[in-house]
């Protein structure tokens, strides 16, 4: 619920598991299907229980968000950026997105292109060091 909550920044916003493990939002009283959220609500929910799990269920305190932005308005994009740099209980945080939303809260940046067939590497940030 909390790490919802804060991605979303709605602490209205109550994530239950049914008795079929079905996730299910309840808001002001009114629940609907995992199947019945919004694209931005679906990734949510999805990274909130995927990082409650890491946290419950394994000694590694490392995670990694593949595209955690797809499906999220502009500031849902923001508000998720500034919510994954408070995310405790874990050492180090990877995301990896075509969007630049995150450049502003991480320590660095690796850009990756393909010039001719050959990737390049541009490193920006505290610890951009060669």
């Amino acid at each position: 619920d909390r790490i919802f909550g804060e991605i979303l920044n709605d602490n209205t916003a109550r994530l239950t598991w049914a008795q079929d493990y079905e996730i299910q939002l309840e808001q002001l009283g009114h629940i609907r299907e995992f199947s019945q959220l919004s694209g931005g609500e679906k990734m949510a929910a999805a990274l909130a229980v995927r990082l409650a799990l890491l946290r419950q269920m394994s000694e590694i305190r490392l995670a990694f968000f593949d595209e955690p932005t797809a499906h999220l308005d502009t500031e849902r994009r923001v508000n998720l950026a500034e919510q994954i740099t408070k995310i405790k209980g874990f050492e180090q945080l990877f995301v990896i997105s075509h969007d630049d939303t995150f450049e502003d809260q991480t320590d660095l940046v690796l850009h990756v292109t393909k010039d001719n067939g050959v990737s390049q590497i541009q490193k920006k940030g505290a610890y951009a060091k060669s």
